[in-house]
């Protein structure tokens, strides 16, 4: 996919359906994927017949090529989507109603730093 993958309208949809989907699986954590050092803009909300389809990449990316489960670490995660998309990624984790950066605790599995997140709310 490489560097293009947020320049066209549809790229920008694939990722947040890819931020959506691992939401889905991580309630308590969020996958922000940055630009020149801050946060991407969201791109305006998508209605039409691709969405399914860009559902379904992103479930096959994460489920398939990335390969996400419990066990993997937050920087493992993270280094594997900049790979992918060739952007940095962040994972953050919800603390009451704030979201905080996980860098401290990046060696965490993605099922610790839920977890964590569930008793932080």
């Amino acid at each position: 996919m490489g560097a293009h993958i947020m320049r066209s309208h549809v790229d920008r949809q694939f990722v947040r359906e890819v931020e959506k989907e691992f939401n889905r699986h991580y309630p308590f954590l969020k996958i922000e994927f940055l630009a020149n050092g801050k946060t991407r803009a969201d791109a305006p909300a998508y209605q039409g017949p691709d969405e399914d389809i860009l559902r379904s990449r992103a479930i096959h990316l994460l489920r398939n090529e990335i390969r996400i489960n419990d066990e993997m670490t937050v920087s493992d995660l993270e280094t594997a989507l900049q790979s992918v998309f060739d952007y940095p990624v962040q994972v953050l984790r919800k603390s009451g109603k704030l979201w905080i950066g996980t860098r401290m605790t990046g060696n965490w599995t993605l099922k610790q730093q839920n977890d964590q997140g569930r008793e932080l709310i």
